[in-house]
């Protein structure tokens, strides 16, 4: 029996958060899963397996991978700076090893086998990593003397706090269905970025202070709609266009 056929909507596994307060629960904060139901998909939380099988992380993840339709890699906590070829500084914040090491390894499977892959938030930042790309442990600390805009609001979470410059004729402005280098505006919710894209990804859109919101691939082996967005859609769509049109793309990329 083909499940994915009957079951009628695309498949598309949500990673889980390690919650730093009690580590002994995973769990995925509703607005994905509302985000992931209006789009006419089928969420799977995919847990993380406990650290004693990293050295069956890629197997595993192989295996979930070519069950589902796409990857949607959710926000939470920070990224050990190790990843990308760093020292932990004492402004980076709370990570967890498992957890790091299993979206790489699904986001890695997930661009191998070709699949749609979303990131959000730490999302787009682990996707960058995972490709070799490195990360700000903390913007304001590591850009000096810049004047930056608010990357932590305190608005309600579904407000837009900020402009995000998008790249003409990228895929993240089709999927936004932005006009030609159209300004969009944004939540914000970190105090880490994505500072130099990955090889064989480009930059699709920046904030006006010139942090970067959004990564695709160009030239490289992936399936086309492979985005990370550093803002949180999730919290948006029910209020903002674009934010909808960004998980119906997706959607659409997954076979809805």
């Amino acid at each position: 029996m083909d499940t994915k056929r009957d079951a009628g909507n695309p498949f598309v596994g949500v990673t889980a958060n390690i919650d730093e307060n009690k580590l002994d629960a995973q769990n995925i904060y509703s607005s994905y899963i509302g985000a992931v139901y209006h789009a006419r998909l089928t969420p799977f939380v995919l847990p993380v397996p406990d650290i004693s099988l990293r050295d069956s992380y890629a197997e595993i993840a192989k295996g979930m991978v070519s069950r589902l339709d796409g990857l949607l890699l959710t926000g939470g906590d920070d990224v050990d700076a190790s990843l990308y070829g760093e020292e932990n500084f004492p402004f980076n914040g709370c990570f967890t090893e498992e957890r790091d090491l299993f979206e790489m390894a699904l986001c890695r499977e997930a661009v191998a086998q070709k699949k749609p892959v979303l990131g959000i938030c730490r999302g787009i930042q682990l996707l960058n990593v995972s490709m070799g790309g490195t990360l700000f442990q903390d913007i304001a600390k590591q850009n000096p003397g810049k004047t930056l805009l608010m990357h932590a609001q305190k608005s309600p979470s579904y407000s837009a706090v900020h402009e995000a410059i998008v790249a003409p004729g990228s895929q993240v402005a089709r999927a936004l269905s932005a006009a030609p280098g159209d300004r969009i505006r944004v939540n914000s919710f970190h105090h880490q970025a994505v500072k130099d894209a990955a090889p064989g990804f480009t930059v699709s859109a920046r904030a006006t202070d010139g942090i970067i919101e959004a990564i695709e691939p160009i030239g490289r082996d992936a399936h086309p709609f492979t985005v990370g967005v550093q803002w949180h859609p999730e919290r948006m769509w029910r209020h903002h266009e674009h934010a909808a049109n960004l998980f119906a793309a997706f959607a659409e990329a997954c076979g809805s």
